[in-house]
């Protein structure tokens, strides 16, 4: 889903979306939202993300290989 937040555009994932685009678990993405690893935002009973967060999240943590 693609809303309009601040006049930029933000594409929302639902928790299956993020299951699917990182191949975890939803124990694991539980987890990752517990440890604060990645943001989210709850409505209801449901969780959102955003895309560009997600995004962010993977870019700050990510292990960078030496030659």
């Amino acid at each position: 889903m693609i809303t309009k937040f601040n006049d930029e555009k933000v594409k929302w994932l639902r928790s299956k979306d993020v299951r699917e685009m990182l191949g975890i678990s939803d124990s694991t993405l539980q987890t990752m939202r517990i440890n604060k690893t990645i943001p989210a935002y709850r409505l209801g009973a449901s969780w959102f993300y955003r895309y560009d967060e997600i995004i962010a999240a993977l870019e700050a943590n990510k292990n960078t290989l030496k030659n």
